[in-house]
Formats: C-alpha cells, structure tokens, sequence
C-alpha cells in the first residue's frame, strides 16, 4: 500500500488548517522569485524583467473587413509596444471555449514572422494573447505552468500584456509562449520532428500536425497507438519505452491531477500536444489551455483511465507503482504552499503597480487572493487523499453480486433537491427538479478489478420532462459510469423501472465513480436503494 511520504504528513494538519480557516490574503507576501527557467540567450526578458507591456495592434482595410469575415486566417497588421513598431506582423483570432468575436474581448495569435522572414519579436516568431475569458484572475496559466516546467515537463512560459486592437482598449491579457520550433529548441534535440495536436479527441483520431514533413501519413503516431493497445500488460509497458517518454508522461499526467486540469488529455483528452523527437524516435506530451488551473480543489488523485496513454501505462504493474512514486514525490518537493502563494502575490505586485485604475487594481488583487485560496485549497484536498489509505476492490458475494454503498449527491446545474424518503415501503435516493434545465445525481465511488459488470438499479419517476437541450447526451433519468456515455433514459411518469448499465475494467484495478443521475427542467426521480448493485458478469 502506498504512504505518503513523512514530510507530507507533517504539512497535511497544516494544509487543513489554512483550508477550514478560508484563508484570505490581503498583502502580498514577501519571499524570493523562484529561480527562472532556462530560456533561449535573445528573450529572457518577455518572461522575466517584469514588465506589463502595453501592445497596440492596427488592422486597417482591407484587411479588417477580411479578418471579420474570416477571423481564422491571418491578416496584416502593425504592431507596436511603444518603442518599437513592427509591420507585416499576422493577426487571427483564436479560441474555442473562449473564443470571442472582434466586437467583444477576442484572443489573437500574433505572427510575426508572416510576411518577414526571420522578424521577431523579444526573440520570439509567435505568440498567443489569451483574452482569460475562462479565468477571472488571470493568473492560472502562469502558476501551472511553472509547476510542469518544474516536473520536468515542457510547457510554455507565461506571461502578462495590455492590449489595444485599433486605438479600442480591450484590457489585460495572458500572453503565452506558442508551441512552434523556437519552444520545441528549449526542449528537445532536433525540432524536425512531428507535433500533433487534437481537439476532444485521443491519439488514435487523425490529428492537426502542426511540424515535420507536411502531408505525412502519421505512421509515427500510428506505432504509438500500436504500443498502447497490444494486450499483455508486461509487452506493452516494454514497448510503449521504446516510443514514448513514459516517466515524462507520468510526470505531466501528475501535474494535471495537481492542478486540476479537468480540461487535460488525462481527464478529456483536450487541451494537448504530442511531439515525436527524432533523436530518440519517442514521443512527449505536452500540456497548454490550463486556464482553469486549481479551480476545482476536489479533483481525484486516482487518474481516470479512459484516454488511451493514460490507460495503457497505468494498467501495467511497472507503471501505476511509478505513477504512485512520483505523485508522493512531486507533491512533497513542488506543491509548496508558500512558494506557489508567494509566485502568486509578486505576479499581482506587478499587475497592480501596471494597473489603469484604482479598481481595476482591487480586481487584480482580489484575483490573486482567489488564486491562493484555490492553491491552499487544493494542497489540502490533495493531502488528505494521499494521507488516505487507497480502497480495497469492492468485494461480491458467491453469486457476483455487490452492493456499493456511501452514495453521495452532487449537483451540475441549476437547483436540484436531494433527500433520502421511503416511498412504497422502500428506501431511496431521491432527486427532484421544478423548473429550468438541471442537473443533479447520486454517486459512488468503488473499486474494481479486472472484469465485465452490470450496473443494475430499480427507479420511480414523476413527470420528468427532459432538457431543453434536446441533444445533450444521457437526457432525462438513467444510471451510468462517470466518464462514458449513457445507454438509458427514463422520462414522464413510471412506477419501479429496471435500468441496467453494462461496463468493463480492464487489466489492473480501476476507481470507477457510479451514477444514478436526473437531467430535466422537471420532475423527479426515486432510486430503490436496496437495488444498487453490481454484477460481477462471465
């Protein structure tokens, strides 16, 4: 069984203390700047002199009107920071969750190297301004970051920029280090290679390649796919070495359960990169779109398994025991709570002395209190389950059946009541909606080894009428495993209604999150109790 290491313990009081005592920070802190990472000769000062530039950028017809009409495709632009101008630089907008239109706060790519070749900027050929519509202190990429740089994981630097788009002041935004061949020279040896990308889909789709020879076949990401799904667990684990840094990966994979990076390849198989290194024909993940860093302070730290690396290295004996070594040691040697609010207040110090107005200094401080009571929060929950002896599989009796208890309610949206009332003599788990679209469920989480099982549940339900949204996935009643796709759905009025859910855990013992859900703009539901079970099937 695995123990958190001694120096973690000591701190897990500690953390809990700070936690329950809702920590509000109210000065900066004083302590040193961590030491900078280690940039190319010609840019070090973008990401540490700091300064928080002002960049006014001017699209004049008719290239305005084609990038309203097209705001995908670089336009010419002029951009400046006040002392030096820069013509022929490209300018799109950028984004899907965050996307925004011209009109509003949009983010843009900015090139600079578009139409001249080898112009740069700081020493940089491209650079993103995210517009932070997803972080209210726009300081989550620029802590998580630092924190997988620091894990030995490439990611980009970070850091904070004003913007005016033709003479209109649009605000602060987070200015992030694009993932092109000057990031890959800082973390690889011959940048010639292959760079997928992927947008809510794994590595076996056919992927955006964004380096290496154009118009490729992608044989390289094929033969990664190849090694994660051949069957025998030790075959596997000695082939997926050969083609993938797999301590690397377990490094980032820990990082996005740290930060909570539910938008992550590890938790939606979003938000990532895959770089094939020519010089030691492996594969390297990396992680960007982490602005919802440390946001949710109850993130498991027993990874999910549905993505296809994280799978294929987790259930192999080798790689959950490496999985399970680096989580205690990261946590104890860089999940430091001092030092990652300390990174926070001295980002702020300098947002604050750059900020326009009185108020708009109050928000960016108010940002970075956020920002470390999210931190404290999360190195608190994150102690407390590693301090927390890891569950037994779930045990079934003679005939394969089990009975999960510890159900837990949990709301998604909208105003859900949750109760426990008996009705027909029964005891049971019920939900109850009035008006508006909402989400609310019943949940418990188990421990299971290797084998095919059934989810098995009697359900009630009273004038259930389904979402608005027609086409959103499992609408009205019905039972599933976090992660995967319903097969059922109860709605109207029903008296005791079997509903069956059939899943596989595959090689090695796996966490699964069971769910007894309601998604309607009304009605209710009633779960029997007693029929929550398991079936442990041939």
């Amino acid at each position: 069984m695995y123990r958190l290491p001694a120096a973690a313990i000591l701190h897990v009081g500690v953390y809990l203390a700070l936690l329950f005592s809702v920590v509000r920070i109210e000065s900066p802190i004083v302590a040193a700047e961590p030491v900078p990472s280690k940039l190319s000769a010609d840019r070090p000062s973008l990401f540490t002199d700091g300064k928080v530039r002002t960049f006014r950028i001017t699209v004049t017809e008719p290239a305005l009107s084609a990038l309203q009409k097209d705001n995908r495709t670089y336009v010419r632009a002029s951009f400046t920071d006040g002392t030096r101008t820069l013509s022929e630089v490209g300018v799109r907008l950028k984004g899907m969750g965050s996307f925004r239109p011209l009109h509003e706060k949009p983010s843009f790519s900015v090139k600079f190297d578009l139409n001249k070749t080898h112009q740069t900027y700081a020493g940089l050929t491209k650079f993103m301004l995210n517009n932070a519509s997803q972080d209210n202190t726009y300081l989550a990429e620029y802590i998580a970051t630092q924190m997988f740089r620091e894990a030995g994981v490439p990611a980009s630097h970070v850091t904070h920029a004003f913007v005016e788009f033709n003479g209109r002041p649009l605000g602060l935004y987070v200015l992030v280090e694009a993932m092109n061949k000057d990031f890959l020279k800082q973390h690889f040896e011959n940048t010639k290679g292959n760079l997928y990308e992927a947008y809510l889909a794994d590595i076996d789709s056919n992927m955006d390649q964004d380096g290496g020879p154009p118009n490729g076949d992608q044989a390289d990401r094929k033969q990664l796919v190849q090694a994660a799904q051949i069957m025998d667990p030790i075959e596997r684990w000695q082939r997926l070495q050969e083609v993938f840094e797999v301590d690397r990966y377990l490094a980032h994979l820990v990082i996005e359960l740290f930060t909570s990076h539910t938008d992550g390849y590890a938790m939606n198989r979003n938000n990532y990169r895959i770089y094939h290194d020519p010089a030691t024909g492996r594969f390297t993940m990396i992680a960007h779109g982490i602005d919802w860093a440390y946001a949710n302070p109850g993130v498991s730290m027993q990874p999910p398994r549905a993505s296809i690396l994280t799978k294929a290295v987790l259930q192999t004996p080798a790689g959950w025991r490496r999985f399970k070594e680096l989580r205690g040691q990261l946590f104890t040697n860089l999940f430091q709570v001092h030092i990652l609010t300390n990174r926070v207040q001295m980002a702020a110090a300098r947002l604050v002395a750059a900020a326009r107005t009185p108020d708009e200094a109050k928000e960016f401080q108010k940002g970075a209190n956020e920002m470390c009571n999210h931190i404290i929060a999360r190195a608190a929950n994150i102690a407390q389950q590693l301090a927390t002896p890891e569950p037994l599989p779930l045990a079934f009796d003679t005939n394969g059946i089990a009975h999960p208890t510890g159900w837990q309610f949990k709301k998604d949206r909208g105003e859900v009541v949750s109760d426990r009332p008996k009705l027909d003599g029964k005891a049971t788990l019920h939900l109850q909606v009035s008006q508006g679209d909402c989400i609310g469920s019943w949940r418990s989480k188990i421990l299971l080894e290797e084998g095919h099982y059934r989810f098995q549940a009697l359900a009630r339900v009273a004038h259930v009428a389904l979402l608005t949204n027609k086409v959103e996935q499992g609408n009205g009643v019905g039972i599933r495993i976090s992660g995967e796709k319903r097969t059922n759905q109860l709605t109207g009025d029903l008296s005791w209604t079997q509903l069956e859910h059939d899943f596989e855990v595959t090689p090695g013992s796996e966490e699964k999150e069971l769910v007894c859900e309601l998604r309607a703009r009304q009605g209710e539901v009633w779960f029997d109790a007693a029929s929550l079970r398991l079936v442990r099937r041939p």
